[in-house]
């Protein structure tokens, strides 16, 4: 672990927004996000088409994305403070360009055998995939993953599904502020407290506060990196083009997929805006960084840089406000600060995306389980 500091990492992944839809007020610090499209109201009247299709409609300039935003200070301040004083990666992408499911997979062991929900009429998928929570069982390190209904999505995994460690959310506040989270722990919440439209995202922010408070409560600030995101886009416009890294068969780009909100806080994080590409494929990699876990077996993550450089073991933050205490933002420089330029593409060249790697040796095919039409590379 970092400096033998770090106790636990604990992951929050909350649903559907892009960075330019929830921090448009980060503007005048430096970030990279648009500032002036039309104000969403909260909670929004409808959820938007999001899926593989919609993503590839967008990228290719079909569908204009809803292109709208939140008023950051008001409708989230909470999340504004944790960017403001903890790690704001701006250029965070989803891993893939689609929605939920695969997302999900993808921050819990760097793959997905699909590019689509799995059918909510049909028993739910079994996939015998490594993972990050069965990799820190194997080398004896604790884990627990508070999912949401049916243990989404941590129960997809077979060496998961049924552990006594996939408990309902709805213990994490307790557990947390008793001392007793694990070192690697994930955390899923179910509708409205997740912030999938149509929900009120005030709401699902209330509950990471309270979530982030219970561990503060308990003393766990200065010994636990926090990392929260968003598994996808939720079809929100975002101004960033992401790099073209890996391709389905049918020539789309899926990695990187657009941006989403990544933030990196507690006691030991160096804050600032950091402006390096980073995807969720590299939350798994900075989980096994921090607590010295071993290599995965999936490529995408185990050659991922990893974000493990933001922790400084010499750094004392202090702690966030209380729950429900009042927030008060630090001020923006003076000047305001303009934005970084985009860094270069981490590869010069898209490569096809590879088979999906599953325990003992064994491979699924690459997903590709959305055709859609458009001309090979």
């Amino acid at each position: 672990m970092a400096g033998s500091r770090i106790k636990r990492v604990v992951l929050m992944i909350q649903e559907n927004h892009t960075t330019d839809n929830y921090f448009r007020g980060l503007a005048p610090y430096g970030a990279n996000v648009s500032s002036d499209w039309p104000i969403q109201a909260n909670p929004p009247a409808s959820d938007q088409p999001h899926d593989r299709h919609a993503y590839y409609r967008w990228l290719t300039g079909q569908h204009k994305a809803t292109r709208t935003q939140f008023d950051t200070a008001t409708v989230v301040p909470f999340y504004a403070y944790l960017a403001l004083t903890g790690a704001f990666l701006e250029n965070h992408c989803s891993g893939f360009g689609t929605n939920s499911t695969p997302n999900h997979l993808l921050i819990v062991g760097g793959q997905s055998p699909t590019l689509r929900n799995p059918s909510r009429t049909q028993p739910p998928p079994l996939w015998d995939m490594p993972s990050v929570p069965g990799l820190a069982a194997d080398a004896g390190i604790g884990w627990a993953c508070y999912t949401g209904t049916n243990n989404y999505p941590a129960g997809f995994y077979k060496q998961l599904n049924g552990s006594k460690n996939l408990i309902p959310n709805a213990h994490f506040v307790a557990d947390a502020a008793a001392g007793k989270l694990p070192p690697l722990t994930y955390l899923w919440h179910n509708s409205p407290e997740d912030e999938h439209p149509t929900a009120d995202v005030t709401i699902g922010m209330n509950k990471i506060w309270e979530s982030v408070d219970a561990v503060v409560k308990a003393g766990g600030w200065d010994d636990t990196v926090f990392l929260l995101t968003w598994d996808d886009w939720g079809g929100w416009d975002d101004h960033v083009a992401t790099p073209n890294v890996e391709h389905t068969p049918d020539g789309v780009q899926l990695a990187y997929g657009p941006r989403v909100p990544l933030i990196m806080f507690g006691g030991a994080v160096k804050p600032g805006i950091d402006s390096r590409w980073s995807n969720h494929a590299g939350i798994p990699k900075t989980v096994m960084q921090l607590l010295g876990l071993p290599k995965l077996g999936v490529d995408r993550v185990d050659n991922d840089p990893g974000l493990a450089d933001l922790v400084d073991p010499a750094l004392h933050n202090p702690a966030p406000p209380a729950y429900g205490a009042k927030i008060t933002l630090p001020g923006p420089p003076q000047p305001p600060r303009n934005s970084k330029p985009l860094p270069a593409p981490p590869v010069a060249t898209s490569t096809p995306v590879t088979p999906v790697m599953l325990r003992g040796g064994g491979t699924l095919p690459p997903p590709n389980d959305v055709p859609l039409t458009t001309t090979k590379p």
